[in-house]
């Protein structure tokens, strides 16, 4: 490795830009304007995903248990007993899928639900009064794959002593469809942005390379190798793409820390990646992006130039 080579053409790229700022300019504003909208969209596909991934950790089966007054063909034998329901929910963790079941008994429900909905308290004291709860034991299950909900729900709608399944159907048909169409379109979208960078800062390189052209040409003829010729472009094209990514991630970083701060004090119940969780990542492989354009970029917009 020639370290004096390099330093020269270090050295050549920065007289390059110093001479030529308005179209350095040109070129950094291209990838910093490029891998701004791309990691807008990344950040939005990255976080409807984690939105998505987190509205399907919290589908779950609800196993209720029958009480004595319900006349159903699977409730004849009325409520079943603290060792039947101990049988079922052995049995609910050997169904295909399951991930946890846990017993929730009616008392237990009954406080959650007063905890969950104060605003009925009037009706809750009615029915305290009368020494009533008109809740059920139930099991709550998770699956290990929300694919797998149906399923499950299914199998156990069967058990004998069970009066009622509830997963929300409709609910969680839509939320399936709906993450997978979040997932399939995100990448296909990121995917397009890439190649629509690639594409425009080959062409603004072509233009800065377009410009010196006759010195190319020269320094072609006097016997200089491709490489050499090459080589100050290249690394003017990697600190363009460097400098032009840091300055989108700077812009990035700063909306996106804002947006966060808005959405924990607004919306709290919205799901949100943290920015420490996401922005140190998405910086190192936008700049590494950029860099990695503006190499190639630099490299491919110079190989009509150089036959001479």
């Amino acid at each position: 490795m020639n370290i004096r080579a390099w330093v020269s053409a270090i050295r050549d790229s920065l007289q390059s830009m110093t001479r030529s700022p308005i179209m350095s300019l040109a070129s950094m504003a291209t990838v910093a304007v490029s891998l701004l909208v791309l990691a807008v969209i990344s950040l939005l596909a990255v976080n409807l995903e984690y939105m998505a991934a987190t509205a399907e950790d919290q589908v779950e089966v609800r196993v209720y248990f029958c009480v004595n007054d319900e006349t159903t063909e699977a409730c004849q034998d009325g409520e079943p007993t603290q060792a039947q329901k101990r049988a079922l929910l052995d049995a609910a963790k050997q169904v295909p899928g399951v991930e946890s079941v846990t017993f929730v008994s009616k008392e237990v429900a009954w406080q959650q639900m007063k905890q969950q909905h104060p605003e009925y308290e009037d009706i809750y004291r009615g029915f305290e009064e009368d020494g009533m709860n008109p809740l059920h034991d139930s099991l709550v299950i998770e699956a290990a794959d929300p694919d797998q909900v149906k399923s499950i729900a299914e199998q156990m709608a069967q058990m004998k002593g069970v009066s009622e399944v509830n997963y929300g159907q409709d609910f969680v048909d839509n939320l399936l469809a709906f993450t997978k169409a979040v997932r399939l379109g995100g990448i296909a979208l990121v995917v397009m942005l890439v190649i629509a960078t690639v594409l425009t800062l080959s062409n603004t390189i072509r233009l800065s390379v377009y410009a010196r052209r006759r010195e190319i040409a020269i320094m072609k003829l006097v016997g200089a190798t491709n490489w050499y010729i090459r080589r100050p472009f290249v690394v003017e094209g990697v600190l363009l793409g460097a400098f032009g990514a840091l300055f989108s991630m700077a812009l990035t970083s700063w909306g996106y820390t804002q947006v966060v701060k808005y959405v924990y004090v607004n919306v709290p119940f919205l799901p949100i990646i943290s920015p420490q969780d996401i922005l140190w990542d998405l910086t190192g492989g936008l700049t590494l992006l950029g860099v990695l354009l503006g190499a190639v970029g630099s490299a491919v917009s110079m190989r009509r130039f150089l036959k001479v």
